[in-house]
């Protein structure tokens, strides 16, 4: 979705997450707080679910955006993904409003639930494939743990308004543990004992 109303609209979200919860964020308050008109509103996007269902979109794609271009810049390793992990974790701060807006959101939103899911195995992927180039054995599912981790430390500092430098300190350990357990020994298969 386009155009100069629906970015408009879209660029209220930290205006309206400040002043909103979710069950007071209606319509009206949407077009109040843009100065356009409820009409202009359903136009752009039909409902209130449609509307955050985008909103989301549009802050998940900010965040993964800013990941990119910060990773363009840094050496594959260790300190680059601890730096990708710090970076995400104050993006979510420095929106904390609307991050806690859209996570409500989430939980009584399937469509928007689902899609979030979906990055979050892309992110998750993409993790595992970081993982595996630096040689870290059960790349895919250290990935998948990590990025739930890291969701769950952005909620909690969220929610606490403030960043969480043990909670930080942890997630390092484990990537840096992760990085340096030794590789799964292949175990041979047993061979398949012969019924009577």
């Amino acid at each position: 979705m386009s155009g100069p109303t629906s970015s408009r609209l879209l660029a209220a979200g930290a205006a309206l997450a400040a002043r909103y919860t979710l069950e007071q964020l209606t319509p009206e308050n949407v077009a109040d707080t843009t100065g356009l008109t409820r009409e202009q509103f359903a136009a752009q996007f039909g409902n209130l679910d449609s509307y955050l269902t985008e909103m989301n979109r549009q802050f998940l794609d900010h965040i993964l955006d800013r990941l990119v271009r910060d990773a363009a810049s840094t050496p594959p390793g260790l300190p680059r993904m601890c730096r990708a992990t710090e970076l995400q974790l104050d993006l979510c701060l420095e929106h904390r409003s609307l991050r806690l807006l859209l996570s409500e959101a989430r939980r009584v939103l399937p469509g928007m639930a689902q899609a979030f899911h979906k990055r979050n195995r892309t992110t998750a992927m993409m993790i595992g494939v970081e993982l595996k180039s630096l040689g870290c054995p059960n790349s895919n599912a250290i990935g998948r743990v990590y990025c739930q981790m890291v969701l769950e430390a952005a909620q909690i500092e969220c929610e606490a308004g403030s960043p969480n430098p043990a909670l930080r300190r942890v997630l390092a350990e484990f990537l840096a543990n992760a990085l340096a357990a030794p590789p799964v020994a292949k175990t041979a298969s047993a061979p398949v004992a012969a019924k009577d």
